[in-house]
């Protein structure tokens, strides 16, 4: 089904645009999110603000911002997929309250069909071979759900369970290795890989009872969330497949809370901790040392900040507090985190609020605020990081 050429999409600038009012994600407790320690994403009206205080800046914008339509907000941590060729698998509002799935490419949108008892389609992720994975769910129910892939001309296949009946597929990698949760015996639920649509246990750290696939990266080495006691809190893990086995990343001093997003190829991992102030940052897990990666408010100390995703350049990208609560999408990169909203055209009529996804050539997915609501964007670079590199090593006159 065709419906829209990204070049039709692509917004047009408006001089002294303005938001008429800001929405603000608020963070509340529930179990295996992330902000606070946990976190739904809601976003309601906050007070109204100026887009150039918003978006001041004095350099040349970085990106340009391509419009993809209404998003509905589920949580910070669903992040719609995002391939190396720039396409796009993600769910968004047709009317107001239908939601419908499309994967959107260069020239044209082909829309996700749902299942007669799960009409519901949630991508997750889009590998280059234009293999999506999610999961379906049947309408009014979140407690029910599959794990399923999908390929243009088919239609979405549910992967098999392991002893339970609920599933859910976040990650894909080019050799078709899929990753997420499923239930076990006694509803509890386990990270899952499946290879050729076989399901593998992924286990548990320690004592615990419930375990994360947050992402898979082309090396099959798998990252997420895990307890080491029954309803424990959380902590970061990886697996490695030479070793088939699960071990815990290292926590930050004083912190009880850890949740790894993101892997890339060279094996550095990113998500959040809580820190000894109490505050979740975004971190990233490196030689296997933990980097806080800070936040883009005035007091760091105190702003909520999570990372979501990492290419092959160290490039993160995440969402960030500002202040009361009101959330900002962040890049950071070469040791320093900055505000994206600061990298885009001013008077463009956005807000960009959430980056989920960023590819290796720079392209960053995300939610934000343009013109009457919630929209899912598409930054595309317009100076090469390479060219960013060249610059800042440059010698100052």
């Amino acid at each position: 089904m065709l419906l829209c050429n990204r070049r039709w999409i692509e917004i047009v600038l408006r001089q002294g645009s303005r938001f008429p009012e800001e929405p603000m994600f608020s963070t509340t407790h529930f179990t295996r999110t992330i902000m606070r320690s946990t976190c739904v994403v809601l976003w309601s009206l906050g007070a109204s603000s100026a887009l150039t205080h918003c978006l001041g800046q004095s350099a040349p914008p970085r990106y340009k911002v391509l419009d993809l339509g209404p998003s509905l907000v589920r949580t910070l941590v669903d992040t719609p997929g995002l391939n190396a060729r720039g396409d796009v698998a993600l769910w968004r509002s047709t009317n107001g309250n239908d939601i419908q799935a499309f994967l959107l490419q260069t020239t044209h949108a082909v829309e996700i069909p749902g299942l007669r008892d799960f009409p519901l389609v949630f991508p997750a992720d889009i590998s280059n071979d234009e293999t999506v994975v999610g999961l379906v769910q049947a309408s009014g129910d979140m407690r029910f759900t599959r794990a399923f892939r999908w390929k243009p001309g088919q239609h979405p296949e549910i992967l098999p369970p392991l002893n339970g009946k609920a599933s859910d597929a976040t990650a894909n990698n080019a050799a078709g290795e899929i990753v997420g949760e499923a239930q076990v015996s006694g509803g509890a639920y386990h990270a899952v890989l499946w290879h050729n649509r076989t399901p593998v246990d992924l286990g548990v750290l320690a004592a615990g009872d419930y375990s994360k696939a947050r992402d898979i990266n082309n090396r099959s080495t798998v990252v997420g969330e895990a307890n080491t006691t029954p309803n424990g809190k959380l902590h970061a893990f990886v697996w490695e497949k030479a070793s088939s086995k699960m071990r815990q990343l290292p926590d930050p001093p004083g912190s009880t809370f850890c949740s790894a997003q993101a892997i890339n190829d060279s094996g550095e991992v990113i998500g959040s901790c809580d820190l000894a102030h109490g505050i979740a940052h975004g971190v990233l897990w490196r030689d296997e040392k933990v980097v806080d990666l800070g936040s883009v408010g005035e007091d760091a100390d105190d702003s909520v900040s999570t990372a979501l995703d990492i290419n092959i350049h160290t490039q993160i990208v995440g969402s960030s507090e500002i202040a009361d609560g009101k959330q900002r999408a962040f890049l950071w990169e070469h040791g320093t985190l900055q505000n994206l909203n600061e990298m885009i055209p001013p008077h463009s009529g956005w807000l960009l609020l959430v980056a989920s996804r960023i590819n290796d050539a720079g392209e960053i997915l995300g939610r934000g605020y343009y013109r009457d609501g919630i929209h899912s964007f598409l930054l595309l670079p317009q100076v090469s990081s390479a060219a960013l590199r060249a610059t800042s090593l440059a010698p100052k006159e």
